[in-house]
């Protein structure tokens, strides 16, 4: 008996009223076994039941495997639909969806009529689609169908975070079969490939076991590798199968069945057996830890797949796989202590998607994407960098007012860049639109070529031509069906145009040598041997992004451009500015008058005014590239920086201005931006006197204070006043003759005794003699060497034998006896 059995009563019970959050581990029945069960209660007998799954290989398996149950064809009571296949008819009862498939339907009929009860199974992957769908299911629930249930499902849920959204749901636990899992740690530190580390411990495990094992790798090109070398080092008696998301459905499904050859079989797969997939045989698993997910890179504007740590969640649905039908042993490649550091759920997908197509089925749907009940909300960042792609595609207007374009973009159900493409190529021409119909196969497929042969979409439309039996033609047959397009002659020198319609954002302007300024901000590269590399304009497909990229991307996938199709077809995301910018080599703000696409600029000529606004902008930014300090400060504005911060160290009673570097750049807004107003350059900045603009940041208490304890002048005891020299390192120096300083005993201090003057003794001839802050030390010791010396060379001047009670004197012996 499977265990959700034990819990079927309690949620049959539970969908008369209301919604229901099953928690179940893996293999208890949840979408093998439950669907069927809930189809024949009265409650749904005449009703059809969707089934949300996020894994479109896992959506064909298990509508085999019901429609199996039933002794019937996928299409009768069990159905499926998945983009660009439809396994359903009128007799479809339980229908399994996948790929934004249900929010389709609920765009279309939001009441979802003849819908009694929505599924979402596995939801702790946290597919962006199942997080919308949910959010409009609620919605629908609260407008139009009280009687509409919701069923959420998942083996390793964050409850927690789903209840706010439906608080009145009732939560379900179920235990689960019993079959014991070991789990085994065997962290492997060497410094080698991934593949090589999983290699090798399927090698250590095979003698171990008796059964089938499935290796979890993060990627097609780890499989691969790992495939090759378990084929060259294994024994004979196994059979190896690959299962990735781009392997066809013959391939994938022979993973998936037992080997009827008697050979032990190995499954090298992604995550995508992670969940509701039983493969037959299976009793270990070995799991490598890792994952490739997808990451939206908002400053690109591009998803590149990310090689990560799985989740706590994650590791436990991939040992779950090794107990589905007996005992099983788990081997993680990792140990103990790194299993306590994983993350306890994986990062939905929603905070690291590209919003542009949600925004625009929120649009649809009549509300802001931020105003659904979602469980977690997309950044602002997010949503910004969304509604402008939306704004370049026309798709919204700046006030976000859905546009007719934009409706009917929606009504392709493909992403709104590949949409627009399709439809405004349909303003030139039929075949136009025919040859728009294969570049939208290209770029959702594998590349078709290698990338030796440069990023040149020309070369893969004319290969295309040539090799007619390629697996892309399906889908390019398949667009040509969706927009009742008949294919044609494509007309190859208008590609570049029908791309620029998809990515207006990827149009690139030459810099040199193949790197290209897009028109979205960012820099990206071609080879310096691609045929496209000298093209002043171009129009990105795709681009490669590694987990450690730095600096400019790598185009994959590209098109020339020409100016006149720029200036014809684009001009509605050309504009004039104004703008001021840094001239380095005048050291000035000067102003432009530019025409720009996005970031590119295409045209400047001089400008004789400046932008008021920009110029505070970029002062402070002269001011933070330059350093603070490098400021043309004049000496006494420097003395007064380094008086009050000694202040601050010595005098912390009070409250001073934060004068250190880092608290001068944060508060250049108060201090000195006002006074730069009307000024341009640096030269005209050098006359600013900023020891008054700094004083004036100090109040007259404050100013007193300061001079009073930490003055600018000593008076000296021949009455006169000598200057004190503050330095950075927050000494304070007093260079005075040393005749002056007769009959001082002991070293001045300053701060009410807390900073003793550094003593700089001077000859007649203002030569330095003696340094120390030990004047009393000085005049009972070294002093006698210094007189001796002296004597002989300034006769003439007053060196007396006891010089701390000694009258001082800027005179000559002559000049004091004649006084007297």
């Amino acid at each position: 008996m499977l265990p959700v059995v034990q819990v079927l009563p309690a949620l049959t019970q539970q969908l008369l009223s209301g919604d229901a959050i099953l928690v179940a581990p893996p293999g208890a029945g949840k979408s093998t076994y439950l669907p069927l069960e809930l189809l024949k209660t009265g409650q749904f007998s005449q009703q059809k039941i969707i089934m949300l799954q996020p894994r479109r290989i896992a959506v064909r398996n298990i509508a085999r495997y019901l429609a199996q149950q039933l002794n019937e064809p996928v299409g009768q009571t069990i159905g499926y639909r998945l983009r660009g296949e439809n396994k359903t008819s009128a007799a479809t009862k339980l229908e399994i969806v996948t790929e934004g498939i249900l929010t389709r339907m609920l765009q279309s009929q939001p009441e979802l009529p003849g819908i009694g009860l929505v599924i979402f199974d596995e939801f702790h992957e946290r597919s962006i689609h199942a997080d919308f769908s949910l959010a409009l299911c609620l919605e629908v629930q609260q407008a139009l169908r009280e009687d509409l249930r919701l069923l959420v499902m998942s083996a390793t849920l964050d409850v927690a975070a789903l209840t706010p959204l439906m608080p009145a749901a009732k939560v379900l636990h179920c235990e689960g079969r019993s079959y014991p899992i070991d789990i085994v740690y065997k962290p492997d530190n060497r410094p080698v490939p991934l593949y090589q580390k999983v290699c090798r411990l399927v090698l250590n495990v095979v003698a171990e076991h008796q059964k089938d094992i499935l290796v979890f790798l993060p990627g097609a090109w780890d499989i691969r590798q790992a495939a090759s070398s378990l084929e060259q080092s294994l024994p004979q008696g196994f059979n190896i199968h690959c299962l990735f998301g781009e392997l066809s459905k013959s391939e994938q499904q022979a993973a998936l069945m037992p080997n009827y050859k008697g050979l032990r079989k190995i499954v090298l797969a992604t995550n995508i057996a992670e969940t509701s997939l039983t493969i037959e045989g299976i009793e270990v698993v070995v799991d490598s830890g890792m994952q490739k997910t997808a990451v939206f890179q908002l400053s690109k504007g591009i998803t590149h797949l990310q090689t990560t740590s799985i989740s706590q969640a994650s590791a436990i649905q991939r040992a779950g796989r090794a107990g589905r039908l007996g005992p099983g042993s788990c081997y993680r490649l990792w140990s103990g202590e790194q299993q306590d550091r994983l993350a306890v759920q994986s990062t939905p997908e929603i905070l690291s998607s590209d919003m542009a197509p949600f925004i625009l089925e929120a649009n649809i749907w009549g509300c802001q994407l931020n105003e659904l009940a979602l469980i977690d909300m997309p950044s602002n960042a997010q949503l910004q960098q969304g509604k402008q792609r939306l704004l370049e595609l026309q798709a919204i207007d700046s006030e976000m007012r859905l546009q007719p374009l934009g409706r009917e973009m929606h009504a392709l159900g493909c992403h709104p860049a590949i949409a627009n493409m399709l439809l405004k190529s349909l303003s030139l021409s039929s075949a136009h639109q025919s040859l728009a119909c294969a570049l939208a196969s290209i770029l959702e497929s594998k590349d078709p070529l290698t990338h030796s042969s440069g990023a040149q979409l020309y070369l893969r439309l004319q290969y295309l031509q040539q090799h007619r039996s390629h697996s892309i033609w399906l889908l390019i047959k398949q667009w040509h069906r969706r927009v009742n397009c008949k294919l044609q002659d494509w007309p190859l020198e208008d590609t570049g145009r029908l791309l620029a319609f998809a990515f207006p954002h990827w149009i690139g302007r030459l810099r040199q040598g193949g790197r290209y300024q897009l028109a979205n901000g960012s820099g990206a590269e071609l080879g310096q041997d691609d045929p496209l590399a000298q093209q002043q304009w171009i129009v990105v497909g795709d681009m490669l992004s590694t987990d450690k990229q730095q600096g400019d991307v790598r185009i994959s996938l590209a098109e020339s451009l020409s100016k006149e199709d720029l200036e014809r077809y684009f001009s509605h995301l050309i504009y004039s500015q104004e703008t001021c910018f840094w001239d380095q080599q005048k050291q000035a703000i000067s102003a432009q008058h530019q025409r720009k696409l996005g970031h590119i600029v295409m045209s400047k000529t001089a400008a004789s005014k400046l932008v008021p606004e920009q110029v505070d902008a970029i002062w402070r930014q002269v001011i933070l590239d330059k350093g603070v300090m490098q400021l043309p400060f004049e000496e006494e504005a420097l003395q007064l920086i380094y008086r009050l911060r000694l202040a601050a160290k010595e005098l912390s009673q009070y409250d001073w201005p934060d004068m250190s570097e880092q608290g001068l750049q944060d508060s250049i807004e108060q201090w000195l931006l006002p006074y730069l107003q009307k000024m341009s350059s640096w030269q005209q900045l050098s006359k600013l006197r900023f020891v008054d603009i700094l004083n004036s940041q100090l109040e007259w208490a404050a100013q007193k204070r300061l001079n009073d304890c930490l003055p600018s002048k000593y008076l000296l005891p021949t009455r006169r006043h000598a200057k004190l020299n503050y330095s950075p390192a927050g000494t304070v120096q007093l260079s005075v003759r040393m005749q002056e300083m007769y009959g001082q005993a002991d070293t001045p201090e300053l701060a009410n005794g807390r900073v003793k003057l550094q003593m700089e003794l001077l000859s007649p001839a203002g030569r330095p003699l003696q340094t120390t802050q030990d004047l009393a030390g000085f005049w009972q010791g070294s002093y006698r060497h210094v007189q001796k010396e002296m004597k002989g060379r300034y006769p003439r001047h007053f060196w007396p034998d006891n010089p701390a009670n000694a009258l001082a004197t800027d005179k000559t012996k002559k000049k004091m006896n004649a006084k007297q």
